[in-house]
């Protein structure tokens, strides 16, 4: 869906500005000063979506050049392209490149273009999950296309729920949950595969690690893991964690949640209730993408989750 397209509601605020008096550059990582190209009318389109750590702000732009600092006094800034192509401090950045940004740096930018991004900002600096390992400036990452698809698909997603949702309520139960796919998709894209670098004899003490994660996940629920507060209950970093579920059961951290998380869900399912929908089972359950959960329940258990509900009822 274009940005243009999207529609203000509760939870997603919309603006669009129609000349360059309109438009004041937002805070979200770095207030830089921006110059026309041309005295063509602008037209700027931008969407800004708050999530429990981290601000998103999906933005349209026009040709334009922006000089400033780049970044935020505290936590961590991104950009993702989802149509671009610019040069920074005279080199050129394109649709396959992502921008960390720590601290605050100086930047020349030049858009020739109007351009489609994300820009997020996160309010911890996310050390612990093995992103770039600076203190200040900017790092860029060219990850493998298929990862850029999934994530950019994964955004726009994102902002699509959230510009036809009319409960924010609902929105805030499940909050939660985007932020931890948006992050599992930040993971795959800016972590090293870590699992090629485990030390000789370390299996052992990774599936320890994994066996005292899977009775965690039993006490406290499927409805609310999140992979930031589990590792910090466990007293080790998201990274460690990571890398102690890729080896012992080789598949991602994230992946191994929503394993649990699916099969929550097929509990609630089998019992059959009267009044229990495949909806309400998914979204107690953490599970906003409701296509995409019904592909990957389907996948894992051979069976549509309506088909499961349907049996248990005896239909």
């Amino acid at each position: 869906m274009p940005v243009r397209w999207l529609n203000q509601s509760p939870v997603l605020r919309v603006e669009r500005f129609k000349s360059f008096d309109e438009f004041r550059p937002n805070d979200v990582i770095g207030g830089l000063r921006s110059t026309p190209l041309d005295s063509s009318p602008i037209s700027v389109s931008r969407s800004i979506l708050p999530l429990p750590d981290c601000l998103l702000v999906l933005q349209r732009s026009f040709a334009r050049r922006m000089e400033g600092d780049l970044g935020a006094n505290r936590g961590v800034g991104i950009v993702i392209p989802l149509a671009f192509h610019a040069t920074m401090n005279g080199n050129a950045v394109g649709d396959s490149t992502i921008g960390l940004i720590r601290g605050r740096a100086p930047v020349d930018v030049v858009e020739q273009h109007a351009n489609t991004y994300l820009m997020l900002r996160f309010g911890s600096d996310m050390s612990n999950r093995g992103w770039a390992d600076f203190n200040m400036g900017i790092q860029f990452f060219r990850p493998a296309p298929t990862k850029m698809l999934a994530l950019r698909s994964a955004i726009l997603d994102m902002f699509c729920l959230a510009s036809g949702c009319q409960d924010l309520r609902q929105f805030e139960l499940l909050s939660g949950q985007l932020q931890e796919t948006l992050i599992a998709g930040l993971d795959s894209v800016l972590v090293e595969d870590s699992v090629k670098r485990v030390l000789p004899g370390s299996f052992d003490r990774h599936q320890k690690l994994v066996e005292r994660l899977d009775e965690l996940v039993t006490a406290v629920g499927a409805a609310d893991l999140y992979s930031s507060s589990l590792a910090q209950t466990l007293g080790v970093s998201v990274r460690t964690l990571q890398t102690a579920v890729q080896h012992v059961r080789g598949v991602s951290l994230h992946q191994h949640l929503r394993s649990k998380r699916m099969w929550s869900v097929r509990r609630l399912l089998v019992k059959g209730s009267p009044l229990l929908t495949v909806t309400a089972a998914a979204h107690a359950n953490g599970f906003w993408h409701l296509s995409d959960f019904a592909r990957c329940y389907g996948r894992a258990y051979g069976e549509m989750p309506s088909e499961t509900l349907a049996r248990a009822r005896g239909g």
